[in-house]
């Protein structure tokens, strides 16, 4: 018996030394399909269901921003700048809008990573020995090859895929709100250039009424009256005191062309064309339903609510640390012996685990009572803004077809009474400072309209006054 259990040992050991690629080939593979038929029983990635959705919605906000920064068209600003064409240029220049716009690509892309499965681990080992190294049959003995998987406990995958696709919808969000953002910021700009250089051309007709004033008074001075000197003083004043507005005026409109064009990011002393405010149109729209769209659409509600969303999916994915994570593995060991391994964690550490799924909560509540007074906040602002709009609607209403008008013909009586020898120049003074501050209140409700129609576009977030027009709907390839 001692002689036959020798030679078989024998036997086995020249069996190994004749063939070891053979073997070492059949335990491998067969190790190798049984890891890739596990593998292939999960999934690689988990996508949701409103991913797809998500990244068509972005490539058809790309527009411009598919062609490099110095290929894109602006429109000459120089010698014309109507508002369309200054938010065009905006659109397609600005970098903070195309920051939020990438941001939001990154933010999907995050998706994908946060539903994958964690590639294998091929792990190889050697056992150094004087021994080993005598013969490559002993080396190979000593070699051990092992790939290894892990499998997340089931729904932990999901989760995260899920939390990521909140927030890549929440960035969504927030570059809609840069979008309004940054359509406020260039109207208002505009609007307080416009507002600018509309009072620096009403001092030229306010120093016009006031040289008409003043021809009046001297030529009552030559015909000799007594109080005259004293009035032809006193609108001479009243000239210096108009002159000085102007040139204040021209040195404020130097830093609000300026401000425009920081927003453009053009050069500071860019040169800024003939303005032009909008005619705007109210949208047919009353105050309630307005409040009640801007809650649905405001684009900074929006991403809170997806915010919100993530902070559950988070408190699910806290919650599923109560389950174990797997791991199988196959390989070759000592002396080429097939090995399969399974292992799992111990989620034993359970103040660990309630912790996270306290913090989770308390976040979730958190972004919960943001949202909430986000919502009363913009409510109110849309309130204020309305407000600002119908005042500017009435003073344009009221001042340019009735107080105005009738203010002019007051001052062409009193002047025509004063040339005739009646009337007193302070009377005069009085109803002219009255047109002018009239007038100046116009252009100022004018400007306070666009204004506040910016800022209701941007908490509503939607275009109700168009400030630029509709783009004609793609194209659908051919098929």
């Amino acid at each position: 018996m001692e002689q036959l259990k020798a030679l078989r040992t024998d036997r086995d050991r020249k069996n190994r030394r004749a063939n070891p690629w053979t073997r070492l080939g059949l335990w491998g593979t067969l190790g190798l399909l049984l890891l890739s038929a596990a593998c292939t029983q999960l999934r690689r990635v988990v996508h949701p269901a409103l991913e797809p959705a998500e990244r068509a919605k972005a490539v058809r906000a790309e527009g411009i921003f598919r062609v490099p920064v110095s290929k894109r068209p602006l429109p000459d600003l120089a010698t014309q700048a109507p508002l369309p064409q200054v938010l065009q240029y905006a659109f397609n220049n600005n970098g903070e809008i195309e920051a939020a716009y990438r941001e939001w690509r990154a933010a999907i892309e995050r998706v994908t990573m946060a539903g994958a499965l964690a590639d294998p681990k091929l792990d190889f080992s050697f056992l150094f020995d004087a021994s080993n190294l005598n013969s490559f049959s002993a080396a190979l003995n000593s070699f051990r090859l092992m790939v290894s998987q892990e499998i997340p406990a089931s729904g932990k995958r999901e989760a995260k895929a899920g939390q990521a696709l909140a927030e890549a919808q929440a960035a969504g969000e927030k570059f809609r709100a840069a979008r309004y953002g940054l359509q406020k910021q260039v109207v208002q700009a505009y609007a307080d250039l416009a507002l600018n250089r509309a009072l620096a051309a009403q001092t030229s007709d306010t120093l016009r009424l006031l040289g008409q004033s003043n021809e009046v008074a001297l030529h009552r001075y030559h015909e000799g009256a007594e109080t005259v000197l004293a009035d032809v003083r006193k609108l001479e004043v009243s000239i210096k005191t108009t002159q000085s507005e102007q040139r204040a005026l021209l040195i404020a409109q130097q830093g609000l062309a300026a401000a425009l064009n920081g927003v453009l990011n053009r050069p500071a002393q860019a040169p800024i064309g003939a303005l032009d405010l909008p005619r705007l149109e109210l949208p047919p729209l009353g105050d309630p339903e307005l409040l009640a769209r801007a809650v649905r659409n405001n684009p900074g509600l929006a991403a809170m609510r997806k915010d919100v969303e993530a902070r559950g999916a988070a408190q699910v994915l806290a919650e599923l640390e109560k389950k174990p994570d797997y791991s199988i593995g196959g390989g070759l060991d000592n002396p080429l012996t097939p090995i399969l391994s399974a292992g799992m964690t111990l989620p034993i550490n359970r103040e660990r685990i309630r912790a996270g799924i306290a913090e989770a909560l308390a976040l979730r509540q958190a972004a919960q009572a943001r949202l909430r007074a986000a919502g009363h906040d913009t409510q109110a602002r849309l309130v204020m803004a309305l407000a600002s709009l119908h005042d500017a609607e009435r003073v344009l209403a009221d001042y340019r077809q009735q107080i105005i008008p009738k203010t002019e013909e007051l001052l062409d009586t009193q002047l025509s009474t004063y040339g005739s020898g009646g009337g007193e120049v302070l009377d005069i003074l009085d109803t002219e400072r009255l047109l002018i501050d009239f007038r100046k209140l116009a252009l100022r409700a004018e400007s306070d309209r666009v204004r506040a129609s910016a800022e209701i576009e941007e908490i509503a977030g939607e275009d109700l006054f168009r400030y630029l027009p509709a783009e004609p709907p793609a194209k659908e390839p051919k098929r």
